[in-house]
């Protein structure tokens, strides 16, 4: 950032006014991962503190949730808006479960992924203020699209678990005849007693827990890293060019340059490896909850049910913004790292030496491969996906 035409003086006392408010600013960087450990820490699969205990329950949990789903749906297979109603609900429940599971077995390269990076966060690792503006950049794209996204979609979730059950109560008290009813569409978990409505409650709370800890913390995750990792490569773009255009000391600088681009690609591999299967498997549940979504919201239009309408809309719109998110983050690591690629094309590498020359060509080739995630290693993570598939 370039400083106004001052004195020497106040220029000086002007940069040290903007250096003292960058290093200030790095105290809330970790309010996105902040947040992103504590979701994950409800069901004991923060990659850095794993807690087997809470994570085989939730395991059993949506195990038996589904089991009971499908047998519901052997039961009433001849009632079809019933059953997609179901399949609506258990479909968000394996998701959250297959996240649950996945975030689990690749913990280690989580983890290993976290502490690599657990310096970037720190003012010490960035040598102006550029650099650190760059870094704020991306850190505050990430903490601003989880706080859009979980006010959402934790809304939404307990309006769905609290539109039946408080109002049912209500019918209950005011008239002693009436049947119970939960928010779960299975009907073979229809109580009949008030202890046994108050303990279907409680297993459907933990329902809400579960899609909120697991479902939408694994979201969140991925975009608070994922959006690192872009700000990183764009921090990396302005060290390239600095570098390599200051003829002096350009060995030491190259070298630097290898290491570096060497750190950021096995951290996308590790990025990767960890994601594509959440990633695969977010995008398939996702066409089929706006498809189910889409069809129910027409549905209720039919019928003029202005409730169904206005639930179905906002849930559709949800999911079409989750959906934007993860193809978001996709598409910024592809830009970010073809944009490297041009960075050392363009910089005057005719002035280097014939071994830097080599050296540098070395990483342009490397380069030539953007970084990226890919859904199940089917196809690349990219803002095309989103409107393929809406």
């Amino acid at each position: 950032m370039e400083s106004p035409d001052f004195p020497n003086s106040e220029k000086k006392l002007w940069d040290s006014v903007l250096r003292q408010n960058v290093v200030i600013d790095f105290s809330n960087t970790l309010k996105a991962m902040t947040f992103s450990k504590r979701l994950l820490c409800l069901s004991g699969i923060w990659p850095l503190e794993i807690r087997d205990s809470l994570f085989i329950s939730f395991i059993l949990y949506g195990l038996v949730f589904n089991i009971l789903a499908l047998l519901d749906i052997i039961k009433y297979i001849k009632n079809f808006g019933y059953i997609l109603a179901n399949v609506m609900e258990y479909m968000v429940i394996i998701m959250a479960l297959t996240k649950l599971i996945m975030l689990r077995i690749k913990y280690r390269s989580l983890s290993q992924f976290l502490i690599e990076t657990k310096a970037d966060y720190t003012a010490d690792n960035y040598t102006n203020d550029e650099e650190r503006l760059i870094f704020f950049k991306y850190n505050k794209l990430s903490y601003r699209f989880i706080i859009i996204l979980f006010p959402w979609a934790a809304f939404l979730t307990l309006s769905y678990y609290l539109k039946a059950i408080i109002p049912n109560i209500l019918t209950v008290r005011a008239n002693s005849s009436s049947e119970y009813k939960l928010s779960a569409q299975i009907k073979l978990l229809e109580p009949t007693d008030a202890k046994r409505y108050a303990l279907d409650c409680l297993f459907e709370l933990i329902r809400v827990i579960m899609i909120v800890s697991d479902y939408m913390g694994a979201d969140a995750l991925l975009i608070t890293i994922g959006f690192h990792l872009t700000g990183q490569l764009a921090i990396f773009k302005y060290r390239v060019r600095n570098s390599l255009n200051n003829t002096h000391g350009s060995r030491q600088g190259i070298r630097k340059i290898i290491l570096g681009h060497h750190r950021l690609i096995r951290l996308a591999d590790l990025l990767e490896d960890s994601f594509n299967i959440i990633i695969g498997q977010h995008l398939f549940g996702t066409t089929i909850l706006l498809c189910i979504s889409s069809y129910r919201m027409l549905t209720s239009l039919a019928i003029i049910e202005t409730a169904g309408i206005i639930t179905f809309v906002v849930f559709a719109l949800l999911l079409m913004f989750k959906l934007f998110f993860y193809c978001y983050v996709g598409e910024s690591l592809l830009e970010e790292s073809s944009n490297l690629c041009d960075e050392l094309y363009f910089c005057d590498w005719y002035e280097l030496s014939i071994i830097d020359m080599k050296l540098i060509w070395i990483c342009m080739m490397r380069t030539s491969k953007p970084l990226k995630l890919t859904c199940a290693k089917f196809s690349v993570l990219s803002v095309r996906t989103f409107t393929d598939i809406v």
